[in-house]
């Protein structure tokens, strides 16, 4: 492999993710470095990890700092001209990386290179990239992918597409110095979806990588004994950075719109849920809270309040 082919760091943020972390990153080549965020501060795995793993650096962050300010510490810690970005519940298949970095050079306009997207071994399209059209320079609703036939099984080749998930991303850390990093005013979610924006209103193009795979295990990337307390916070997040993802790419009236589209009803689903299904309810009851602090102007605040002993206990009983 060439040298240019190991111009490369494979990045991965986590948030007590149990046995999925290894898993993770024992499909990834050892020629490549591995930088590891660990945002739920298990300072005893660091040595662990790096006495396993020769090619890997274990960051223990003191404070939760969300996906986009995790990438953007890494950003500033990494030496390689591309990151790889992905997640604990991602298994890369074989040659992934080596196949995206060999489609640097004959893409020189890109700015995101994905591989094509698995989940649980299926193909979903509405999984693998996202449309997010731009209508004089702002972003444009237009509600979900219509899928065709042609599109329950993946591409025949490489796509220029609009958009593509967090899920997996080869960056050219170059460009991204052109749009000023990510937006740390975003906690999680719709980080993904601004960066693809910004980059495609620098004129630069977003492409899928046919022969480049992943299979991803979605919302398994952490403890299991912490998942209702992250679903919170999950849904918590999500409302309110659509709102904010909507007003700063879209309108003042959309994002408002779609603001008091979901506070009505997720008012009126919590209230009802309360009665036979409190787990329903409570997740309704997350996605008005965020989006009523979004609507607010107020910044995206939560934390999920995750005790450490939980784990400790667990692991122990095992």
């Amino acid at each position: 492999m060439s040298n240019k082919n190991l111009d490369c760091t494979v990045v991965i943020t986590t948030f007590f993710a149990g046995e999925k972390l290894e898993a993770c990153i024992k499909n990834i080549p050892k020629v490549f470095n591995i930088l590891i965020i660990d945002n739920g501060g298990e300072k005893e795995k660091k040595k662990y990890f790096e006495d396993k793993f020769l090619n890997l650096t274990y960051y223990v962050s003191d404070t939760n700092l969300g996906v986009p300010r995790s990438y953007s510490l890494a950003n500033s810690l990494v030496q390689t001209r591309y990151m790889l970005n992905t997640q604990p519940d991602v298994i890369l298949k074989k040659n992934c990386i080596e196949n995206l970095l060999e489609k640097t050079n004959l893409y020189p306009n890109f700015a995101i290179l994905s591989p094509t997207i698995f989940h649980n071994n299926s193909y979903l399209v509405d999984g693998d990239y996202k449309i997010l059209k731009i209508f004089k320079n702002k972003y444009k609703e237009t509600g979900k992918i219509k899928i065709h036939p042609v599109d329950k099984k993946p591409p025949d080749g490489d796509i220029s597409v609009e958009a593509v998930t967090g899920t997996a991303m080869l960056i050219d850390r170059d460009k991204l110095k052109l749009i000023d990093d990510w937006d740390k005013n975003i906690f999680n979610y719709y980080e993904d979806m601004d960066l693809c924006l910004r980059f495609r209103l620098k004129g630069y193009e977003i492409i899928k990588i046919r022969q480049s795979e992943v299979d991803h295990h979605a919302f398994s990337s952490h403890d299991a004994s912490i998942l209702s307390e992250l679903d919170f916070s999950r849904n918590w997040h999500y409302s309110w950075s659509k709102f904010y993802f909507l007003k700063k790419h879209s309108t003042n009236i959309h994002a408002y719109k779609f603001g008091l589209s979901l506070l009505i009803k997720s008012i009126l689903k919590s209230f009802i849920y309360v009665f036979f299904n409190k787990s329903k309810s409570i997740t309704h009851f997350a996605k008005l809270y965020g989006v009523l602090i979004a609507m607010l102007n107020l910044k995206s605040y939560y934390r999920p309040k995750i005790i450490h002993k939980k784990i400790e206990e667990k692991l122990k009983n095992n």
